[in-house]
């Protein structure tokens, strides 16, 4: 049996801000999955809340893309 581990910057449920270049979007959300590709580079899923209840999901979030918002901002 193997076992891989990766460090994160950022986890699941983390809230953050985010701006992305190659994406071309920005705003507030919570870290919803992480994906490790085979070279190792991680990227981030955002999912963001809206205001009719459902959720949008935003893949392909770069980690240097991200920041992690304070208690006061995450409201």
């Amino acid at each position: 049996m193997h076992t891989l581990t990766v460090r994160t910057r950022f986890t699941f449920g983390d809230r953050v801000r985010f701006e992305s270049q190659l994406q071309r979007c920005s705003g507030i959300g919570t870290v919803a999955g992480i994906m490790v590709s085979s070279d190792g580079s991680v990227d981030y899923m955002i999912e963001i809340a809206r205001a009719d209840g459902y959720s949008d999901f935003q893949p392909g979030i770069l980690e240097g893309e991200l920041a992690l918002l304070s208690p006061a901002e995450g409201m």
